[in-house]
């Protein structure tokens, strides 16, 4: 039987080990798991997430006015990650055709550095 310290201390050298092979993962050609370790979502999470891309989605389907501040602030308020992260996201999520729509729109309208590539990979649409 192990005791609790020990326990503790196992689930702890577990986590800088997953820590370390998300830190191995080539964040250009696996870019959902690179993203799924260095936020550490789970499933139920990254799930939440994508139902938040799927509502701006079906908004631009329709041709809805969307509001990217308000994209924005839920998901830093629904997920707790910063305007850092939400790049991340966003990256990620294009680099593995996710949301790709979502993707293009937010960074033509909330443009930075880190996701400028986005959009001068759709500057004819």
């Amino acid at each position: 039987m192990y005791t609790e310290k020990e326990i503790i201390a196992s689930i702890e050298k577990l986590k800088y080990h997953v820590k370390i092979l998300g830190e191995a993962i080539n964040y250009l050609e696996h870019p959902l798991e690179s993203l799924i370790i260095s936020m550490d979502w789970d499933e139920e999470t990254l799930n939440k997430v994508h139902d938040t891309f799927e509502k701006y989605d079906e908004l631009l389907q329709n041709n809805s006015e969307v509001s990217w501040s308000t994209f924005k602030n839920e998901i830093e308020s629904k997920f707790g990650i910063s305007y850092q992260s939400l790049k991340s996201v966003i990256s990620a999520f294009y680099r593995n055709g996710m949301w790709t729509q979502v993707c293009v729109q937010y960074s033509k309208n909330q443009p930075s550095a880190e996701l400028d590539f986005i959009i001068r990979e759709n500057k004819n649409n």
